[in-house]
């Protein structure tokens, strides 16, 4: 892999939520593109063991263990990453490491091994990934993988669905964040980037517009209290909520030809959703 293009500290970003379907995998997907288009390396680390990552990218489902993730947690590794290049044809800067089935006896081992939860993190000091961008796509269940990935992670991004039981679940998420930092003594702590809306309908679903405060068309309602707001709520603890990611078939039909959404339909609007996210991290790299 070509050097890194920033001469900062690599960002490791973990993308992680206590709720299935809220887009993990789309939005680690599409900022890994977003930013491998903009010149920066990027490394995508799926620790889940659905393999979700292969839709996006046209990756064999469940590589051997050897092609896996699996390979870097077991003890003995020295460093050889088996990373994947994706897209290659239209780009050259993101690469992949796989999770799949041959994770499930790492899952089973992180609770037993006296440094479990930060296996990942040492890999990394110890055999430094040439990336500016490390991207940690993990499952809903935050046990353990979850735990591993934010004790390696700089930074974290939580994708949300703007349901009611996620809004109100946003807070659980919180807290495992800091109790998992005292427990783990994280220093320095994880930043939060914030949280990311996801397959969001103004124009259909009443309950998007009700969480998010907003009218069919996006705009903020003026009648509404925004204290009880999805935003009003993160603004009420210093947290930043990014502008939604809104719904569209697309990248359905995106996923089916392995690729992310500005691969798909470049001129699409809402192949241009992620790009708040994406200025940011680019802003942490200068």
């Amino acid at each position: 892999m070509a050097a890194a293009k920033s001469g900062k500290t690599q960002i490791r970003i973990m993308i992680g939520s206590n709720a299935g379907g809220s887009g993990k995998t789309t939005t680690s997907v599409h900022l890994a593109y977003g930013l491998g288009k903009r010149g920066y390396k990027v490394t995508i680390v799926e620790l889940d063991y659905s393999g979700s990552l292969s839709s996006f990218t046209g990756l064999p489902m469940n590589p051997t263990e050897d092609q896996s993730i699996a390979t870097v947690l077991h003890k003995g590794f020295k460093g050889n990453y088996p990373l994947q290049p994706i897209w290659a044809n239209k780009l050259s800067t993101v690469t992949a490491i796989q999770g799949g089935e041959a994770i499930r006896d790492c899952i089973r081992e992180v609770p037993i091994n006296a440094r479990g939860h930060y296996t990942l993190q040492d890999r990394l000091l110890d055999y430094p990934l040439e990336a500016d961008v490390v991207i940690f796509d993990t499952p809903a269940s935050l046990e353990p993988m979850g735990v591993m990935a934010l004790a390696a992670s700089t930074h974290v991004l939580s994708p949300i669905k703007p349901e009611i039981k996620d809004a109100q679940g946003l807070f659980g998420f919180l807290r495992w964040y800091d109790t998992t930092i005292e427990e783990l003594r994280l220093r320095p702590q994880p930043e939060i980037l914030g949280f990311l809306p996801m397959r969001v309908d103004y124009v259909n679903s009443g309950t998007h517009r009700d969480v998010l405060g907003v009218d069919r068309k996006g705009k903020t309602q003026s009648n509404v209290d925004v204290s009880a707001t999805l935003p009003g709520l993160l603004d009420s603890v210093g947290i930043h909520c990014f502008p939604p990611v809104k719904e569209s078939k697309n990248y359905l039909r995106a996923c089916v030809d392995g690729l992310p959404l500005p691969l798909y339909r470049p001129g699409l609007p809402a192949a241009q959703d992620f790009d708040p996210v994406i200025n940011r991290i680019v802003q942490l790299l200068k």
